[in-house]
């Protein structure tokens, strides 16, 4: 959160999801452009990467979700967000899948890479980029 408390929450959150993308790129071109050792020093690359931009995003969403989110709706929201992100799943994960089949596993990265960018593109069009988890946000202590 010292990220968001640095640099705004929605900043650190859309370059996270942009660095979470571009992870997965880097993963695919591993797979699919490097020969022998090199793409696994580019694939641990491209974990590394994904590693660190998951961790930022989700401190900073999550704290931002908590700290902007009145008391009352805490477990609303919270059970909302949560059915929204398991029903992507049940639908995305076949779908890679049969990609995967039909295209290859490095095209099927890419594709989810490209995804991943493009959310954090619309991103930027929402008030996303001004999130920020500053004293304005925070309830006061009880």
């Amino acid at each position: 959160m010292r990220l968001g408390d640095r640099w705004g929450a929605g900043h650190v959150i859309i370059g996270a999801r942009l660095g979470t993308g571009t992870a997965w790129g880097v993963m695919a071109a591993a797979a699919l452009l490097v020969p022998g050792a090199g793409a696994w020093v580019l694939f641990a690359l491209g974990q590394l990467l994904l590693g660190l931009c998951m961790g930022a995003e989700n401190a900073n969403e999550m704290a931002y979700w908590q700290t902007a989110t009145p008391d009352r709706l805490q477990g609303r929201t919270n059970a909302t967000r949560r059915s929204a992100n398991r029903a992507v799943i049940v639908v995305a994960a076949p779908l890679g899948g049969l990609l995967g089949d039909a295209a290859g596993y490095g095209t099927a990265l890419v594709v989810a890479g490209a995804t991943l960018v493009v959310v954090a593109t619309v991103s930027l069009a929402t008030g996303v980029r001004r999130a920020r988890l500053g004293d304005e946000h925070t309830p006061a202590p009880r």
